[in-house]
């Protein structure tokens, strides 16, 4: 990749190039009108026949009393008019850069000299060389000093300082201030202490004036590591000779290894080499000549292998446009993409893993000029990001360094097939060093076991709806926290506490629930157990009929647990159990669910217990009410029963919810309301 350095000294060469080669080379009067003041007319050489023939030839050019240049030659071998042959060429003359007067020479097997008309043409062996260290050689050179014109049709090499090149043919228009490189154009920069940068193309124009050189067709930049190519290369530079701006244009292709590319090293995507495309890459330097910014657009497509070190994926950033912006050290603090941004990360066989997706219109990333962490990136419009089996959607979305925290903004949804789950929030924040997220303000969470999975509490196949402010979800443990007026909706089942936790286990993702806070819950069976054992079904339905319904289950409680492993539902604190004109008040209750979840095994309350139906009161150490059988049965040291009709004691009571029957310690009861008096009165056997 072309360093500022390096893009200097090729502007260098080339208006070294412009001084020494064609203002110096075709003597004083080809000097750029701005650089000099124009020679005065020279006087005519001796007189002589066409077959004149000297040895030592000499003339010398004044300008006032200031030597202007000075020709000799080994001899003078003919002369036709007032052009001269010469053999064992040498030229002196003097020249004006950078407002100093400079020397330089031109030495050549032969020449031909006009110095009336001011043209000049030598041929074998040029060799031109200037005070700042300019050498060139060629075969043949013409000038028309009449036309400001220097021109050789046949190769060209050159050389100044660290500087050196090649051409095919250059000319070179003093008037217009234009150089040209006809063919085959190669250019070496070699800096003292780093390695070399080769520029090649078939054609170099350098326009003074305008301010700008260009390389053109298949044009090359090559330094160990790095690789560009181009079908154009241009320079813009300004009046004092500054450059200002650089610019990779059309087909461009940047391969580089060192870390060298603008802005690549400190990007995310490990240390390997670097593949950038675009159709521009522009390059703008500050007045000290570093780089300020790089903007490869359009279609900037940048590839980053991974390093020796670095995990085995293979990362891809595209956008219509990537800008990169360096500090005044040379250092990266900004990178932008514009428009259709992509950013993609896959794993390289045979390494295993799951591809990365990043979607957006328009992303700003802030980097850390020193190290090249990433402070924050802002990523604008439409973002999706994708790792399979999640995806996750929102207008924008923002990322911080040094939490790692990826917050995603204005609509945001996350959704994960394989575990059929689907979240929208105001906000939604995902640690992605973790996987730990958490969604605030409007939380709507859709959760639905993928396959035929029994799904949550007894909905069935239902997908459970969970809303709140607030949810703190921990993947280490898989479980999800919903604070403030959380409320969870499978089927018609609902369960509404200030705070439920919800964990996924095992190989099948078995639920387990807890709510705290104050919890009341509505369950809806979805078979009715006695009316299965009245008909003999003993074997549970797989879709129970609407008609087998039967009345909820409402539970309240401080804390509540549900198991689906162990299909039970736990209320533990002032727990009261409600179903249908049954009533349980006690500490703790249990909630056995059949192998389906579809129906209720039993209902066991305590320690202790007091039960009402309707008139009927009881009381006890511990409850157990199974629906199968329609009966309730109480068990402790004490257990009491009241109705209207009756009042009975024992350690065992048990009476059937749908009739009048009562059975005390195993035995069936008759309705009196002195039962338990008569037993106090009645001696021991």
């Amino acid at each position: 990749m072309p360093s500022p350095r390096t893009v200097r000294r090729v502007r260098t060469a080339l208006l070294i190039l412009v001084i020494g080669v064609s203002a110096s080379i075709a003597f004083t009067f080809l000097r750029s009108r701005s650089a000099v003041t124009a020679t005065p007319e020279p006087s005519p050489p001796p007189e002589g026949p066409t077959s004149a023939r000297a040895d030592r030839f000499e003339y010398k050019s004044f300008k006032g009393d200031k030597e202007g240049f000075i020709l000799r030659a080994l001899q003078m071998v003919g002369q036709e008019q007032e052009d001269v042959h010469l053999k064992g060429v040498d030229l002196s003359f003097t020249y004006v850069a950078k407002g100093q007067p400079a020397k330089g020479r031109i030495v050549a097997d032969e020449a031909l000299i006009n110095p009336t008309q001011q043209k000049g043409n030598f041929q074998g062996h040029v060799v031109v060389t200037t005070e700042d260290g300019l050498e060139l050689h060629t075969e043949s050179l013409l000038y028309r000093g009449d036309k400001q014109l220097a021109k050789s049709d046949v190769p060209v090499q050159f050389k100044r300082k660290d500087v050196s090149g090649t051409s095919t043919g250059m000319i070179y228009e003093a008037q217009e201030g234009r150089l040209e490189l006809l063919a085959d154009v190669t250019l070496r920069i070699q800096d003292e202490g780093n390695p070399p940068t080769d520029i090649t193309a078939d054609h170099a124009l350098l326009v003074r004036p305008e301010g700008n050189m260009r390389f053109e067709g298949n044009v090359k930049l090559t330094r160990p590591g790095d690789v560009l190519t181009a079908d154009r290369f241009e320079v813009d530079f300004g009046s004092d000779q500054t450059i200002y701006r650089a610019r990779a244009i059309e087909n461009v292709v940047l391969d580089s290894v060192s870390g060298d590319l603008p802005g690549t090293a400190p990007v995310p995507g490990g240390t390997g080499p670097r593949h950038l495309t675009c159709r521009k890459l522009d390059l703008w330097l500050r007045p000290d000549r570093s780089l300020e910014q790089a903007v490869a657009a359009p279609d900037g497509d940048l590839t980053m292998l991974p390093g020796p070190k670095d995990p085995p994926e293979k990362r891809r950033l595209q956008a219509r446009a990537l800008t990169f912006r360096f500090d005044e050290q040379g250092h990266l603090y900004e990178l932008e993409g514009q428009k259709d941004s992509a950013f993609d990360t896959d794993p390289i066989p045979p390494a295993k893993g799951v591809p990365r997706r990043l979607r957006c219109q328009s992303f700003l990333a802030r980097m850390n000029p020193t190290t090249g962490d990433i402070k924050d990136v802002e990523f604008r419009r439409e973002v999706v990001f994708e790792q399979a089996p999640q995806k996750a959607t929102a207008e924008n979305a923002s990322y911080d360094g040094a939490s790692a925290v990826l917050t995603l903004r204005q609509g945001p949804e996350m959704i994960n097939d394989e575990e059929g789950s689907r979240l929208r929030a105001g906000a939604i924040d995902v640690n992605t060093r973790t996987n730990d997220m958490t969604a605030r303000r409007d939380v709507h969470h859709v959760l639905k076991r993928k396959g035929d999975g029994q799904g949550l509490l007894m909905g069935g196949t239902e997908p459970a709806l969970i809303t709140s402010t607030l949810m703190e979800y921990t993947d280490s443990t898989k479980t999800a926290r919903y604070l403030q007026n959380a409320l969870l909706r499978s089927g018609k089942d609902e369960i509404r506490a200030p705070d439920i936790r919800l964990q996924q286990n095992g190989a099948e993702g078995k639920w387990r629930l807890e709510a705290s806070g104050g919890v009341v819950s509505f369950l809806h069976p979805r078979r009715d157990v006695a009316k299965d054992a009245k008909e003999g079904g003993a074997t549970p339905k797989a879709t129970p009929s609407p008609a087998r319904d039967t009345a909820a289950v409402e539970g309240r409680s401080k804390e509540m647990t549900y198991s689906e492993e162990g299909q039970e539902a736990v209320y533990r604190g002032e727990v009261v159990i409600r179903q249908g004109d049954i009533v349980t008040r006690s500490p703790e209750a249990t909630l056995n669910f059949t192998s389906d979840g579809a129906g209720i095994q039993k209902l066991v309350a305590g320690e202790p217990v007091d039960v009402l139906q309707g008139e009927r009161r009881a009381s006890g150490a511990r409850g157990t009410y199974t629906p199968q059988s329609e009966t309730m049965t109480l068990v402790g040291p004490k257990v009491v029963l009241k109705d209207p009709t009756q009042e009975v004691e024992g350690r065992t009571v048990t009476f059937h919810v749908n009739d009048d029957r009562v059975l005390v310690d195993g035995q069936e009861q008759v309705r009196t309301l002195s039962v338990i008096r008569n037993r106090k009165e009645s001696p021991k056997p």
